[in-house]
């Protein structure tokens, strides 16, 4: 071969400066400037208003409407969140063989009419548990669909670099909906019931899926290796999840948390009315001035990233995340709604920051090929959690008592800092680079 043809033309090199160029541009470029994010952020950020109502108005909708009691209460919650411990792997895999956008629209679409049916129930006098518990456990099914897809979409829309402010992002919009969205929801419960303020919830969902069909970014056709079995898939996304310490430790302390948090929640959505006297609009605005905190977390913990070993900020975010939660049974009196809001102010606060800066290390770790089916694991595990607190949380509670079932889960939250402080996290120095 001669030495002029294994030289590079001029007109390649030329190709390769302007790419350069442009992989600059596009990592310095604001994502206020980013048009695709900025469709994707708009749209995530109505649904996640939408909800927040549902969040509260659903439940209230089984407690207010159909008097359920506790055990009920358990059961409605346990199937809002059991979708994530039967479908997630599954969509996980299926998540990485496809384009990630399609399927996002899909999902919200459903959703939007899944939430919808029930002000109709309503207004044709039909509303009953039955189909209560069904809509919210298919409702359950479409958001893991959504949440499985939206964090490996992500990498696709924005660069390596821009990764933590973009999440940093999506959770500042998380944590402004669970600021207005309960205050919103309390209001539309007490003026207009719970199941019509379901109504909005539907509606935030067409506004995210006209969002998602207007992003420009072509998203490339992963690649497919159908030799590969569905379980050689499926294995595959679990064997790098439970191998890596990081990941495994953050899927150990999410399913513990989860559990107690889901515990406590469900048990304070029925002791707060009945017990504290807590109205809608009261319970709103509890959950409201809490979420206050998500807000500030998720605003600063790009900056606190910048600023302190990311180790340490880990283990102290976490335990600002736990310990408050023993306030919640202590709240008696003119004064309960000040110390619950105190307690989920200085929680919501602490999962602000360890949500941008867990997903980021999440992303950051997992190869691109293998991130839906990493979080899909990880889900599992996380939300197996909740699905058996939301359960526990009515039986318990019906055996030893309403304040009582608060302490027993308060108190779990103490326990769910150990795989914190005996793992590798609190030796991290930085976000790694990507694999």
């Amino acid at each position: 071969m001669s030495s002029k043809q294994s030289e590079p033309s001029t007109s390649t090199n030329i190709t390769l400066q302007i790419e350069d160029e442009l992989s600059r541009q596009t990592i310095n470029r604001s994502l206020w400037r980013h048009g695709d994010f900025m469709k994707f952020w708009l749209g995530e950020t109505v649904s996640l208003f939408g909800t927040q109502v549902s969040l509260l108005a659903l439940p209230l909708t089984a407690v207010l409407v159909l008097n359920v009691n506790a055990e009920q209460l358990g059961v409605l919650r346990f199937l809002e969140t059991f979708p994530y411990a039967l479908f997630p792997l599954l969509f996980g895999v299926w998540v990485d063989r496809v384009q990630k956008r399609p399927l996002m629209i899909v999902a919200n679409a459903a959703r939007a009419v899944l939430i919808g049916l029930l002000p109709c129930l309503a207004f044709w006098h039909e509303l009953a548990l039955p189909p209560l518990y069904g809509i919210a456990f298919c409702v359950g099914i479409f958001t893991v669909l959504f949440d499985v897809c939206w964090q490996s979409f992500l990498p696709v829309v924005v660069s390596q670099a821009r990764l933590i402010e973009a999440n940093g992002k999506v959770a500042t919009s998380s944590a402004a909906a669970e600021v207005g969205g309960p205050g919103l929801a309390g209001l539309l419960i007490q003026v207009f019931t719970a199941p019509i303020a379901l109504f909005a919830d539907s509606l935030s969902y067409v506004v995210s899926v006209v969002s998602l069909l207007l992003i420009r970014q072509k998203e490339a056709q992963p690649q497919r290796n159908d030799k590969k079995h569905l379980w050689h898939d499926i294995a595959e996304g679990l064997r790098f999840a439970s191998g890596n310490p990081s990941l495994r430790t953050l899927a150990v302390q999410a399913a513990g948390w989860n559990f107690c948090f889901l515990l406590v929640e469900t048990i304070f959505l029925i002791y707060a009315p009945r017990v504290l006297g807590f109205s809608p609009g009261l319970l709103g605005l509890v959950y409201a001035v809490g979420a206050i905190g998500g807000l500030l977390g998720a605003g600063i913990a790009s900056s606190l990233a910048r600023h302190f070993r990311l180790g340490w900020l880990l283990c102290g975010t976490f335990t600002l995340g736990t310990v408050p939660m023993l306030l919640i049974p202590l709240a008696t009196g003119p004064l309960a709604p000040v110390i619950c809001g105190a307690a989920l102010f200085l929680i919501r606060t602490a999962l602000g920051i360890w949500f941008v800066l867990t997903t980021t290390l999440r992303q950051s770790i997992t190869p691109p090929h293998l991130l839906g089916r990493v979080s899909a694991s990880l889900r599992l595990i996380a939300y197996s959690g909740s699905t058996i607190g939301a359960l526990v949380a009515g039986y318990l509670s019906s055996v030893i008592g309403l304040r009582a079932g608060l302490w027993v889960g308060s108190i779990g939250f103490i326990i769910t800092l150990l795989p914190i402080f005996f793992s590798p996290l609190p030796r991290l120095h930085t976000m790694p680079d990507k694999p």
